[in-house]
């Protein structure tokens, strides 16, 4: 349960070292929010999931939580290996 807390806190850190660069901290603070909402709404759907895997409307919300998470995880870590390599 610490590893999305651990993956929350890449696009919070990018926007600490963007900070100056206004554009990257609104994109680093966006994607921390998306990833943080759709953290949550996963956390409540994942117990639903697997008594439900390809049955009904909750599956395919579950799935479509899950994938916005998943995006907003990689795009979390992409900010920071940019806001790392742009403070180089």
């Amino acid at each position: 349960m610490l590893t999305p807390w651990l993956l929350l806190a890449a696009p919070v850190i990018a926007a600490v070292l963007f900070w100056g660069t206004w554009a990257g901290v609104a994109l680093a603070a966006a994607i921390a929010v998306v990833q943080f909402l759709s953290f949550r709404r996963t956390e409540r759907f994942s117990s639903r999931v697997w008594r439900a895997v390809g049955h009904g409307r909750r599956s395919r919300e579950a799935r479509a939580a899950d994938g916005l998470y998943l995006v907003s995880v990689v795009a979390g870590l992409a900010v920071l290996v940019v806001a790392v390599v742009g403070r180089l």
